[in-house]
């Protein structure tokens, strides 16, 4: 993790079940790509209290996950900082096992949080095996020009 990464972009999810492989996908095309110096792109796995660790000293960090939204697959939702720090406390998207919210919410005890914002996608299959479903692999394409553009802008 490099210290002076203000911008910190977190893939979060288990390439080994399906869709919720999304995360460390995006993170895989996005060190593909040239990104601005101030910015590193972190492989989150499948978060938990580590997360507190890879967000430590950013000044801002991006999440990229699969997110159960009840919409159709494939359906990209930017959530931003003050959704995300109200998702432990209400019946919203339940993002995996990562328990994102919990953590975001320990992070702001801590007086540690930056400011967050959430790219999630909404899963089709989240079961074994290898590889992003058609309409996952469409909307990732959409959510890195999205974050390209958030970067630049």
């Amino acid at each position: 993790m490099s210290a002076s990464a203000e911008i910190r972009i977190i893939g979060l999810g288990n390439p080994l079940m399906g869709d919720d492989g999304l995360g460390p996908e995006a993170v895989r095309r996005l060190k593909e790509i040239p990104l601005l110096e101030n910015v590193e792109v972190i492989d989150g796995g499948t978060g938990g209290l580590s997360l507190l660790h890879l967000m430590e000293g950013a000044k801002h960090v991006l999440f990229i996950d699969a997110v159960e939204m009840g919409a159709p697959p494939g359906t990209f939702r930017v959530f931003d900082d003050a959704q995300l720090r109200n998702l432990a406390s209400q019946d919203s998207p339940a993002i995996h096992n990562c328990a994102l919210p919990e953590v975001l919410a320990l992070a702001q005890c801590l007086g540690d949080l930056c400011p967050v914002r959430l790219y999630g996608v909404q899963p089709q299959k989240v079961e074994r095996g290898i590889g992003l479903s058609p309409p996952v692999e469409q909307a990732l394409d959409r959510l890195i020009e999205e974050i390209q553009s958030d970067l630049m802008g």
